[in-house]
């Protein structure tokens, strides 16, 4: 029996969301899964696939997921592993941004060929809550006109993490 791990960085939130609901959705169709932060140093050993997912910022990813994976490449080499970033960039879905998200993943995979090959990647629009945001970019989004707002799909997250499932195991 495959058992997938979905592990995911987050910042305020909405990736959490994400990771959460491609769990949902991978166990609804009878694949058991694990969702867990990378901040909390998850184990392979008890899993045979993998899900990564990240937010971007400023089209940059932050360390923990691209360090767990340095830390675990090997094995992660070994098992399916499926990508996904969140960011608002991504309501934009043009052939730019989807290029943009794509070298920001590429950097998340230690330049391994291996890890997401064969799956399609997940590019899933987060949300911007100015409240939440640190004085210094509260102020960068007013100066760069960054629209606020809540762009999460999840109906949009189901089907992709539907359409990943039976290559999972």
């Amino acid at each position: 029996m495959s058992w997938v791990l979905v592990v995911f960085d987050t910042k305020f939130g909405a990736t959490r969301e994400i990771a959460e609901e491609i769990g949902r959705s991978l166990r609804g169709v009878g694949l058991p899964a694990d969702v867990e932060a990378v901040t909390a140093g998850p184990d392979l050993s008890k899993y045979t696939a993998v899900v990564l997912g990240a937010p971007v910022f400023g089209g940059k990813l932050e360390p923990p997921l691209c360090d767990w994976v340095h830390k675990n490449l090997e094995k992660l080499e070994n098992m399916p592993t499926a990508v996904f970033v969140v960011g608002a960039s991504a309501r934009d879905d043009t052939a730019e941004t989807r290029a943009a998200l794509d070298r920001v993943m590429d950097s998340a995979l230690c330049g391994s060929e291996c890890l997401g090959a064969g799956l399609p990647r997940g590019r899933f629009a987060g949300r911007i809550d100015a409240d939440k945001l640190p004085a210094p970019m509260r102020f960068m989004m007013h100066m760069a006109k960054l629209p606020a707002g809540d762009w999460v799909d999840l109906d949009e997250v189901h089907a992709w993490a539907i359409s990943i499932a039976s290559r999972l195991i």
